[in-house]
């Protein structure tokens, strides 16, 4: 399984997967359109292969519950292996089933679990980055609902907080068909590790029983890696994290996301960057050279929503890691 790691370090691409699931963090518009087009397995794997071509041959991918085209999705790769007759190796993001006493954890309330921490460590601040975030922006109702509900107390999440063990367990076993290099516990990581840091320790235990190598997703990495690290959690290799010019999803900050990035690196563990374009507002040259050059990421997901784009990113993409490589290599 370390073969993953270094393949992927010297790759440092994965091809994201949230274009062919009709996301776009652009607009409805632009959504729909995104469905229409990857509704046919066909598109699905015409992008795919400038993937292949490119030498990028790890794939993001999630769970069945994630979206209804996740299925669609999913045999797209298999099909593509066959056709291609070579291995595609996925990240597959898998989100966490929570739950509180006898109901499921609400998403809005999770987040604001989470703003109201952040806020008593970092400043008042943090309730309008949230609120202002034009990727949360793109959830139903966001600001209306991030400020009237209620957030958990964390008494609460220590007593109660539980995960549904059946239907996690069933998610991972679902991908036995498909080349997995690791399994991303997603984002629900920063709402547990503010409580219940010792449930993260039993979700990698239980990745490593199913026989995968974990990473860790986090919204909250300027908070989330430090309460990890000060709870003595092991046994992952990094986090997914998203990391952009403009801070879009990066909590608390910017700056205590980048702070963190370093740390993170320098223990050793791997640091792998998602929404690079921060939902395509940033043009692709200069996103991928604050990611790559900048925060220094190990590896970076780029999602693209046609040949075209694919093209450019992928193009781009290696021109900066090859020059950061020859750079390294004269010192």
């Amino acid at each position: 399984m370390y073969r993953f790691i270094s393949d992927l370090k010297r790759q440092r691409i994965i091809l994201g997967n949230l274009p062919f699931l009709g996301i776009s963090y652009q607009g409805r518009e632009k959504d729909l359109m995104y469905r229409e087009r990857f509704s046919d397995k066909s598109e699905i794997k015409r992008v795919m292969k400038v993937a292949l071509k490119y030498d990028v041959n790890f794939f993001a991918a999630s769970s069945r519950e994630f979206s209804d085209l996740s299925t669609l999705h999913l045999e797209a790769v298999k099909e593509l292996e066959e056709e291609e007759e070579t291995d595609i190796e996925l990240v597959v993001c898998i989100s966490i089933p929570l739950w509180i006493g006898g109901s499921k954890v609400n998403d809005y309330k999770r987040w604001k679990t989470h703003i109201l921490y952040e806020s008593e460590r970092f400043g008042e601040s943090i309730l309008q980055k949230a609120l202002d975030d034009p990727i949360l922006n793109f959830r139903p109702r966001w600001k209306e609902l991030i400020l009237s509900v209620k957030a958990y107390p964390l008494s609460q999440l220590r007593s109660r907080l539980k995960i549904d063990w059946r239907r996690w367990e069933s998610s991972i076993d679902y991908f036995s068909d498909w080349n997995v290099a690791w399994i991303e516990p997603g984002s629900e990581i920063d709402f547990i590790a503010l409580a219940r840091a010792d449930l993260i320790g039993d979700l990698i235990d239980s990745i490593r029983d199913a026989g995968y190598r974990s990473l860790l997703g986090s919204h909250h990495l300027g908070v989330t890696s430090q309460l990890i690290r000060e709870n003595g959690i092991g046994g992952f290799d990094g986090y997914v994290t998203p990391i952009n010019k403009l801070g879009v999803m990066m909590f608390p900050s910017k700056k205590e996301v980048e702070k963190a990035s370093r740390r993170i690196r320098s223990e050793g563990k791997m640091l792998i960057a998602i929404k690079p374009f921060a939902g395509g507002r940033i043009p692709p040259r200069e996103a991928l050279t604050y990611v790559y050059r900048n925060v220094e990421a190990d590896a970076c997901m780029i999602g693209v929503a046609s040949v075209e784009e694919a093209e450019e990113d992928f193009r781009i993409a290696k021109q900066i890691i090859s020059e950061e490589s020859a750079k390294s290599s004269y010192g």
